[in-house]
């Protein structure tokens, strides 16, 4: 009875620990940067910036909250990199992180490094200065606590960098992911993968078709991905992968409708079968591909070893016992170690970064008669491999390599028709935004497992159209916040409008800006109210713009005056008003000012003590008289038009500084009935300053006295009639 309780509570206590690893996953959050960088000062590359566009795709059908830009320069890139940590580091433990960065990658002394465009490094001593150590960003990543962490370089490429200097190792350098990470090259280390036309490389597609796939266990992703890509380039280019992530890890799962997934071999199954147990060569060799172990390159040319696709194994097996023999010195980082690498590869293409290291660390270039050679754990590479590797870069396709065979179905089933023919991708919009294909690529029965949590849109992340039928809605790509900040400070900025503009010749509203004062207190015109009109003793003459009549203006109101700057007046038949020196002020007023309007720009002010007459436009157009006759104007009700021979003095108005106040006296203003317009002048000679003249005699008694009280005169001025109307003397 005792065993049977036991029993049911250990299968208690085993559901209770599931259901509880299960809700700790319920909330795995997932975000991913993917940088691809196309423009680059010694050459321009055809696909990373639509590579990462395309990777950026499928991730974010993965569930990751993806930010991504292209072609940054080493600044931007490596401020880009610790944002992206510090979003990781702010999520919390149960994080995912993925990096696909696209472009160049090179080795140095041991070291991964990725080139930003601003980098052209002409000498091997320029890496370290002008690029990026991958190191740096992966130190981070391992110590962050997240379980899942993947780094991806799409950047084993030819390059022609440091030709000045000592040689450069080809392709990328081997590493050993730490505990919860996983790394992923293009390329195998120390290979190159062939120059592409594009629109895509054949990695990103392979990677991208992967994730659509739904299901695959991560290992099976990228032993399927490097099948792939082998068949996509003949050969040329074989992708390695390392991982140190402990338990299962599922990009994507298959809907429950979703058709049935296509049969193939997991590479677990690989593993453990023996490489006679495969009935043909062609499939030892994929077997052999697919598991991309020194082991099974071994077994594979102990089984076959007179095969066509032997120089290819074995080509592979060289170049992956040499980066484990110089990783291992790099490790060790001793003059004995280099001098060991050195007298196992005298002709590798690591010896310069060996010299380098022992000139580093003070060591003599040639070994003593006698030390103890270090063992690397690794046995001596064969006379043949030796021969493989004299060259600084090993490249696997060309005559001198048989084709590899095609996988068999069993292994890696059919491309699907979407993957086939890509079309390119839309331009970007944005400078440094990240191509998006023109599909999504995941079909719609291929979602994210269901322990992720939605991905959270990217701040500047922005859907991009409609979801299609029973698809999801496609999402811009959001742009790093260092990113953000180089291209709104590179924008161009916007110039306003400068102030005081040239105004127009036509009428302009009255308002704003006070009118020019004139001779008297001034009148404060406002918009929508009668205007104040001169007195009877200085009515404004009539001049008109000859030809153009102007729209009727309100039946109550006069039409108002227009001041066209700059535009000297017709000379009228009356008496010029009188001048003064230049500069000197008017006497004080004493009566109020014609209407006047907002001109666009103060006109330059007359010499006279008057200054030039306002230019009126007439309310209607009627025939033109024999002669111009100005306006009279009486100061109650409106009277009837003066005989053409009359001649009273004109009033003009002087454009300057706002005027003040008007005072509290300010009579009544009257209605001014503008005269018709007179014949075109001949001529329009600027009117000359007529020399000062005596005021006329006063009125006689009979004459009407004006409706304005009589004002004060300053000193040294008397009060007397003129024209009926009270003037200082």
């Amino acid at each position: 009875m005792g065993n049977i309780r036991r029993v049911v509570l250990v299968a208690l206590a085993v559901i209770f620990a599931a259901a509880l690893g299960r809700a700790g996953h319920a909330a795995e959050m997932r975000f991913a940067l993917v940088v691809g960088n196309d423009e680059y000062k010694s050459a321009k590359l055809a696909t990373p910036a639509n590579d990462a566009g395309l990777v950026a795709n499928a991730l974010q059908a993965a569930g990751f909250t993806v930010t991504g830009a292209r072609n940054l320069d080493q600044s931007t890139l490596r401020e880009t990199f610790r944002e992206f940590v510090d979003q990781l580091a702010a999520a919390g433990p149960d994080v995912v992180a993925f990096v696909y960065l696209a472009g160049f990658g090179l080795q140095f002394e041991g070291e991964n490094y990725f080139v930003p465009v601003d980098a052209d490094p002409q000498r091997d001593v320029d890496i370290p200065l002008q690029t990026v150590r991958i190191s740096d960003l992966m130190q981070p990543l391992a110590a962050l606590p997240g379980h899942v962490k993947i780094l991806v370089l799409d950047a084993a490429r030819q390059n022609e960098f440091a030709r000045g200097g000592q040689p450069l190792a080809g392709g990328l350098a081997l590493v050993e992911p730490a505990r919860g990470t996983a790394v992923a090259f293009n390329a195998a280390p120390g290979t190159v993968a062939p120059d592409e036309q594009g629109p895509y490389g054949a990695y990103a597609t392979s990677l991208a078709e992967m994730i659509a796939a739904g299901g695959l266990g991560l290992d099976d992703v990228f032993a399927r991905i490097r099948l792939r890509v082998s068949e996509l380039t003949n050969g040329g280019e074989i992708p390695w992968y390392a991982s140190q992530i402990e338990g299962p890890f599922f990009f994507t799962d298959r809907v429950a409708d979703a058709p049935p997934p296509p049969q193939a071999v997991p590479l677990a199954d690989l593993r453990s079968k023996p490489m006679r147990g495969y009935s043909s060569v062609e499939d030892a060799y994929e077997a052999a591909l697919a598991m991309d172990t020194m082991e099974a390159y071994e077994q594979f040319l102990v089984v076959y070893p007179d095969s066509p696709f032997a120089r290819r194994i074995s080509a592979m097996l060289a170049v992956r016992r040499e980066e484990i023999i110089w990783r291992r010195s790099v490790m060790a980082d001793t003059p004995q170690a280099y001098w060991s690498y050195l007298h196992r590869y005298p002709r590798g293409p690591h010896v310069w970064d060996a010299r380098r290291r022992l000139a580093r660390l003070g060591g003599a270039m040639e070994p003593p008669p006698s030390f103890a050679y270090v063992d690397f754990g690794v046995p001596p590479p064969p006379p043949l491999e030796l021969e493989l590797i004299a060259a600084p870069v090993l490249i696997l396709w060309g005559t001198h390599f048989a084709p590899p065979p095609p996988p068999p179905v069993v292994f890696l089933p059919p491309r699907p028709r979407e993957f086939t023919a890509l079309p390119p991708p839309p331009a970007a919009r944005q400078r440094f935004a990240l191509p998006a294909p023109a599909a999504p690529v995941v079909p719609a029965f291929v979602r994210p497992p269901r322990t992720v949590a939605p991905a959270a849109a990217a701040p500047g992340a922005a859907p991009t159209g409609a979801a299609p039928p029973g698809g999801r809605p496609a999402t811009t790509v959001a742009l790093p916040a260092a990113v953000q900040k180089r291209e709104n400070s590179g924008a161009p900025g916007t110039n306003p409008a400068a102030p005081g503009a040239a105004p127009s010749s036509a009428a302009v509203t009255p308002a704003p800006v006070p009118p020019p004062p004139s001779s008297t207190a001034p009148a404060t015109v406002k918009p929508g109210r009668r205007p104040p009109t001169p007195p009877a003793t200085s009515p404004a003459p009539a001049t008109v713009k000859p030809g153009t009549p102007p729209p009727p203006p309100p039946a109550t109101e006069p039409a108002p005056a227009i001041v066209k700057p700059g535009t000297p007046p017709p000379p009228a038949t009356a008496p010029a008003p009188a001048t003064v020196k230049p500069g000197t002020p008017p006497p004080p007023a004493t009566s109020p000012a014609p209407a006047a309007v907002k001109p666009g720009k103060p006109p330059t002010p007359p010499s006279a003590t008057e200054p030039a007459p306002a230019t009126v436009k007439p309310a209607t157009p009627p025939s033109p008289p024999t002669s111009p006759a100005p306006a009279t104007v009486k100061p109650a009700a409106p009277p009837p038009p003066p005989p053409a021979a009359a001649a009273p003095k004109p009033t003009t108005v002087k454009p300057a500084a706002p005027p003040p106040p008007p005072p509290a006296a300010a009579p009544k203003p009257t209605t001014v009935k503008p005269p018709p317009p007179p014949p075109p002048p001949a001529a329009a000679p600027k009117p000359a300053a007529a020399k000062p003249v005596p005021p006329p005699p006063p009125p006689p008694a009979s004459a009407p006295a004006p409706a304005a009280a009589k004002p004060a005169c300053p000193p040294g001025k008397t009060l007397a009639q003129v024209n009926g109307h009270p003037t200082c003397k």
